[in-house]
């Protein structure tokens, strides 16, 4: 039997399900591989009343600057418990280790940390690891 790779449909269907069975293996390992190595973290802030706002405009820019000037934050979302406005939730993403190192390096980051410090109470960072990362692009939002 002869076969080509340059016209799939004459191979055999056991080994055309081979191949995409082996493509199929290498897509998930590659993923789970991909999350292994994302560094996840949340960050709990406690800001002071008298900055909540200067706070949350500082903080929206820099999330802003971070997802769109850098390949390595994934992601940035900033909530506020609605009872208690002062209470900030950030859930960070980053693509590894060294692309959350590079992130604390840059100019925006430095500005929003440096132009903060005052505005925090409290801030306590918590690495997590992901069970399910989904989410829709937010620019219909």
């Amino acid at each position: 039997m002869y076969f080509t790779f340059s016209k799939p449909q004459y191979l055999p269907k056991t080994v055309s399900n081979l191949i995409a069975a082996f493509i199929l293996l290498v897509v998930v390992f590659d993923a789970k591989a991909q999350q292994t190595k994302m560094k996840v973290r949340i960050a709990k802030i406690e800001v002071y009343p008298g900055y909540l706002t200067s706070y949350k405009h500082a903080l929206a820019e820099h999330a802003k600057t971070a997802v769109s000037a850098e390949p390595g934050v994934l992601t940035l979302n900033a909530v506020y418990d609605k009872n208690h406005p002062t209470q900030v939730t950030v859930f960070e993403v980053y693509a590894s280790e060294e692309a959350y190192q590079s992130h604390l390096k840059t100019a925006h980051f430095l500005k929003y940390k440096n132009g903060t410090l005052k505005m925090v109470k409290s801030l306590e960072l918590v690495d997590v690891a992901p069970i399910a990362l989904e989410s829709k692009s937010n620019t219909h939002l």
